[in-house]
């Protein structure tokens, strides 16, 4: 007599994916924002590496200071002001109430933020720009042109992630890479070896990408109530304080070098070329972001603190497990990428190392950071990075060797933040505060990074 083997059905695809999407680290809503950050990153790449091969190593490192200061104060500055526009945009949807006037009391704000860091770059041109940028003119135009860029790119990417229009928004990213490439191989056919041409279109294809993804959008400026600048004021100071210097310590490495070589030097350059490579996980981790402090908001605000407290473990965990693998690959393998990627002198698999164990630090950093915001903790986040910015000074300034001064200190800043973050979470947990609440979209823009 034979035997029935009784087979266990198959369970629906649909009950899979929910398992699969319990155990997976990485919160909801990364995908859409991760192509475009990957596409953006792959057109980084490219235009420096056509620019290195137009421009002599000088004006590479000129180029490179330009690249870090605009980064550094476009972004640090004017993320803050895109986030308040999510959540205050995102408070109107929710109730019914047209965005229209916050969005443009936003663009008045941040066009005022904009006149003020053109007027303080002018004044301080002779100890600042001049420096930095070898004296090109050019060059120091292209970095004003540039921060309107930026103030453009933050109110746009802050308008369409408070609609939920996460798929313009990975188009914007898209878009301002390609622009930048294209228009970069542009000059390259016709010859050009000015490094000011270079800034200038960097700088205007964020005006670009701004127009691409704003394409087809509808009902962004739904007509509502007045908006008054106290809408958008919520913890605005220790959000501005807190990406600025989060910003400065991503790209204070590339400035520090800068400042601190001799009159045309290109270790600026070099340095660049390394930092890149090293921050590829740090810049794909923006995407994680999209949905990481909605989540952790939502689950603060229902008192789930034993959720709460294993997703960000896994998540944290998750990173500084892969954050090792790359150190190790880096340091082993980077030399010859770079190398590859950017033909000269290059930095070495100690150099590569140090930079990505302090990028990844910085990427479980903001985690933290992230879970602190969610719990209304915006003050002890950015004493946290200001903290990170006094360690990487201070470590910098005691060095000797030009590039291992600013890795030791880069990677002293991630250390301090990444420390001083965990402390104040742990803190905070202990009395189970409970978290205001925070719109959906309302990080998307909370990470400055290149």
């Amino acid at each position: 007599m034979g035997t029935t083997t009784l087979c266990r059905p198959e369970p629906p695809i649909a009950a899979v994916l929910d398992r699969l999407r319990e155990k997976n680290p990485l919160p909801d809503g990364a995908l859409p924002v991760a192509v475009g950050l990957a596409v953006n990153g792959a057109a980084l790449f490219g235009f420096l590496i056509l620019s290195k091969r137009m421009l002599s190593p000088a004006d590479y490192a000129a180029l490179a200071a330009f690249w870090g200061l605009l980064y550094a104060v476009g972004n640090g500055v004017m993320q803050p002001l895109e986030q308040e526009i999510a959540r205050a945009v995102s408070a109107r949807r929710a109730k019914g109430i047209g965005a229209g006037p916050v969005i443009r009391r936003a663009g008045a704000l941040g066009a005022g933020f904009t006149v003020v860091l053109c007027a303080v770059a002018f004044v301080t041109r002779g100890l600042v720009l001049d420096h930095l940028f070898d004296g090109s003119t050019s060059l120091e135009l292209a970095f004003l042109i540039g921060l309107f860029g930026f103030c453009s790119a933050h109110l746009t990417r802050g308008s369409l992630s408070s609609h939920g229009r996460f798929g313009a928004y990975g188009v914007f990213f898209s878009a301002e890479g390609l622009s930048r490439v294209m228009l970069a191989g542009a000059l390259g056919v016709l010859g050009v070896s000015v490094v000011g041409a270079y800034g200038l279109v960097f700088a205007l294809a964020s005006f670009l990408a701004v127009g691409i993804a704003l394409a087809g959008q509808r009902d962004l400026l739904e007509d509502g109530p007045p908006a008054e600048v106290s809408e958008l004021s919520t913890k605005l100071g220790w959000l501005l304080l807190g990406t600025v210097s989060l910003s400065f310590l991503l790209q204070g490495g590339v400035i520090a070098v800068k400042l601190l070589a001799p009159e045309n030097d290109p270790a600026a350059g070099q340095f660049l070329d390394g930092l890149l490579l090293a921050r590829i996980p740090l810049f794909l981790f923006q995407a994680v972001l999209a949905s990481l402090l909605p989540k952790l908001s939502r689950l603060a605000s229902e008192g789930a603190f034993a959720e709460f407290s294993a997703g960000l473990r896994r998540l944290v965990g998750a990173i500084l497990a892969l954050g090792a693998v790359a150190t190790v690959s880096l340091g082993l393998l980077g030399p010859a990428v770079v190398g590859f990627l950017f033909p000269g002198r290059t930095l070495s698999g100690r150099d590569l190392a140090l930079l990505t164990a302090a990028s990844i630090l910085v990427m479980a950093a903001i985690c933290v950071d992230q879970a602190l915001v969610a719990l209304n903790g915006h003050s002890q986040m950015a004493l946290g990075w200001l903290a990170s910015i006094v360690a990487f000074t201070v470590v910098t300034a005691v060095g000797t060797d030009l590039i291992s001064r600013v890795e030791l200190g880069m990677l002293a800043g991630a250390v301090v933040s990444f420390g001083w973050m965990v402390t104040m979470l742990t803190e905070r947990m202990r009395h189970h505060r409970r978290a205001h609440e925070v719109g959906l979209a309302e990080v998307v823009a909370e990470i400055p990074i290149d």
